[in-house]
């Protein structure tokens, strides 16, 4: 009977280092997010330039019409990704697709407040780091 006790103590300990300890009840895949460098600040409005390009963005299914979540320390927003400020009212967290100046063939994401000024509502400066949630 020991012998047997032994073997299934044994057999036990060998089932739980070859599985872990992992729960067998299925995760929740987690948002995948993208990191975005704010590059500038726009002087007038404060918009927040940042180096995310819209490819970068529609890999995560953030497309124009998308509403997606920016997080910037313990803010959070949430943006509408659209063509221009009229897209949003008011007050209200705006994405758009900006042309680089000096390659139109590279674009960035800019995050801007309808009517306000983005980087000074959640604090940010140049060379911080916000994080892009999928929707």
């Amino acid at each position: 009977m020991r012998k047997y006790a032994v073997y299934l103590v044994s057999l036990l300990a060998l089932t739980l280092l070859s599985t872990g300890c992992r729960s067998t009840m299925p995760q929740a895949d987690p948002k995948a997010t993208i990191s975005a460098r704010v590059v500038s600040i726009s002087q007038e409005y404060a918009n927040i330039n940042t180096d995310v390009s819209e490819e970068a963005l529609a890999a995560l299914g953030i497309v124009r019409g998308t509403q997606f979540t920016a997080a910037f320390g313990r803010e959070r927003i949430s943006a509408l990704l659209g063509s221009d400020y009229g897209d949003v009212p008011r007050g209200d967290w705006v994405a758009l697709i900006e042309r680089d100046e000096r390659d139109s063939t590279r674009t960035y994401l800019q995050l801007a407040i309808s009517f306000g000024n983005a980087a000074t509502e959640i604090g940010c400066a140049v060379g911080d780091t916000l994080y892009i949630e999928q929707p």
